[in-house]
């Protein structure tokens, strides 16, 4: 009787040991179980372990400025207003993709006549006169922008028109890069989504 109750006992141990070791390997094929972590098994070297962008880039725009607005909690929601910043990233579109520019050297910059269809004339109108305004608050370049049928005239020159390399610059740069000047575009896409009264 003692050897089918050693064989028995040496069967079950190795039978155990098997089991343990099948626990402990990794899955080898797509087999679902309780508790499975979907996302364990499609992370491989080198590949993201998710979507970093959030759509194109208006929609990313408003995504920032919703992180930051649920981030504060100053935010008072009764005056949040993005569809305002919907509409002025509209605007941006309109000005960046859709107008038609003509730039010409000036004395110490250029002036150029930006004009569209009515409305991205009136998204010009919106946007190009109040970023003149700001360039003016700098130390380094005066600008003015005078409306004219379908758009604006934009003139920029360097304060110190011997400054042969801001003149070379501004004329480099030209409309849409200076249009980036100042990098107030971000504050003012809170201000907007926040219900200021900032213009478009």
């Amino acid at each position: 009787m003692r050897r089918p109750l050693t064989l028995l006992l040496t069967l079950t141990l190795t039978l155990f040991a098997s089991g343990v070791r099948a626990q402990k390997a990794p899955p080898t094929g797509m087999q679902h179980t309780g508790g499975m972590d979907h996302m364990a098994g499609m992370q491989h070297e080198g590949m993201p372990a998710m979507a970093t962008q959030s759509g194109q880039a208006a929609f990313a725009a408003i995504s920032e400025a919703v992180k930051i607005l649920k981030a504060d909690s100053a935010t008072d929601w009764s005056t949040v207003n993005l569809e305002a910043l919907r509409q002025h990233l509209i605007d941006m579109d309109n000005v960046t993709m859709r107008s038609q520019v003509r730039q010409v050297p000036t004395t110490g910059g250029l002036v150029a006549n930006i004009t569209g269809t009515p409305p991205v004339a009136a998204a010009i109108q919106r946007m190009v006169g109040m970023h003149a305004a700001m360039l003016n608050e700098g130390d380094d370049m005066l600008a003015t922008a005078v409306n004219i049928p379908g758009g604006m005239r934009f003139t920029v020159s360097a304060r110190d028109t011997a400054d042969t390399r801001l003149v070379a610059q501004i004329r480099g740069l030209g409309f849409i890069g200076l249009m980036t000047e100042g990098e107030h575009h971000q504050m003012h896409h809170l201000m907007v989504a926040r219900g200021g009264t900032m213009g478009r």
